[in-house]
This record gives C-alpha cells, structure tokens and sequence, in this order.
C-alpha cells in the first residue's frame, strides 16, 4: 500500500493508492476550512494573551452594519484560578477583511446561553 498527503494553509488533499490486486486509487475532494477558520485562530491569539483557554465554541457570523461582519466565539477561560466563559466578538470589513475591533467580555454565568 502507498499513500500521501498534502496541506496546504486552507486545504487538504489526500490520496491512497492500493496495490491489492486492481491496483485501484482513491482520491478525496479537497477539504477545505471553516468559512470562520481565519477569525477562529484570531480570536484564539488574543484571548490566549490574556487567559489560560480550556475550550471554545463557535456561535456565528452576523452583518451588525452596511460593510460590518461580526464572527463571535465562546470561549471556557481561566484566570487568577476561576474558570469562566468569555465572548470574543471580532468585527470586520467583509470585503478587505481589515478589523475594526475585537472586543472580549466575560459572560455572566447566569445569563448563559444554550448553544
């Protein structure tokens, strides 16, 4: 059996060839990364400056303004030995995708939200 890989920064290839018999190959389809994978590690790079992360969810994508994108992650954080949760809100130009802003706040236990 022979086989190799390929990454690529936003997509994989995967190929397998056997050799048993009909010598048949399979090929994958290209997989691609989430449509928020970019602001995914974005979010992951500054809320990892100021907590310890545990874990992370990601909500959605929502238009809050004409030419204003807003990608938003739970985050499960840890600091100064209490664990919380914490909103990481990331907002942008859809288009050039520059960030205006990124905005974390923590969520109040008791108006958590069932995702």
């Amino acid at each position: 059996m022979f086989g190799f890989s390929w990454v690529g920064s936003s997509s994989a290839l995967a190929v397998d060839a056997n050799q048993h018999g009909n010598g048949g190959q399979t090929v994958s389809a290209p997989i691609q990364d989430p449509s928020y994978a970019k602001w995914s590690r974005l979010a992951f790079h500054e809320a990892g400056k100021v907590y310890t992360l545990l874990d992370y969810k990601y909500i959605g994508k929502s238009n809050v303004a004409p030419g204003v994108v807003q990608q938003q992650f739970r985050f499960w954080v840890k600091k100064d030995g209490a664990e919380f949760p914490l909103i990481v809100s990331i907002r942008y130009d859809p288009v050039t995708e520059k960030v205006f802003t990124i905005l974390m706040e923590q969520e109040n236990r008791g108006t958590l939200r069932i995702l």
